[in-house]
């Protein structure tokens, strides 16, 4: 999880954070699992217990695949919201949005976030690569 010096100057006045299939980042890019919708939500929205990243659930929409959550680092909270998507028959996406609160810039804080949810899920199930 290296991030350069020149890419935290490029998020001083981003407050945000995203996964996408384009993201120039590797690690960033969003994950494809071999596994359900509900085991991947299920694993999703019990972070909270196993992490300590992750504070709280704020709001959970499975119908909508959809979870909210409240991340922590030192002084920083920063809200976290998860898309879970079924793609295929036992094949689920995630992609992960994270914004830290009441600051212009993250300055690279949300990206360890992204990272430290998509390790604890890639722990739980086997990453397809996609592109």
């Amino acid at each position: 999880m290296s991030m350069s010096f020149w890419y935290k100057i490029t998020r001083a006045m981003k407050p945000r954070e995203e996964t996408s299939d384009h993201a120039k980042h590797p690690e960033l890019k969003t994950r494809y699992y071999g596994a359900s919708f509900t085991r991947v939500f299920r694993k999703a929205e019990h972070l909270e217990n196993e992490s300590g990243k992750i504070n709280q659930v704020i709001k959970a929409d499975e119908e909508r695949g959809e979870l909210f959550v409240e991340a922590i680092s030192g002084k920083d909270r920063f809200d976290v919201i998860m898309t879970i998507i079924q793609v295929g028959p036992n094949e689920t996406a995630i992609d992960i949005v994270s914004s830290i609160r009441n600051k212009t810039g993250d300055w690279g804080k949300n990206f360890p976030i992204i990272v430290h949810v998509l390790k604890e899920m890639d722990k739980s199930f086997p990453n397809i690569k996609k592109g």
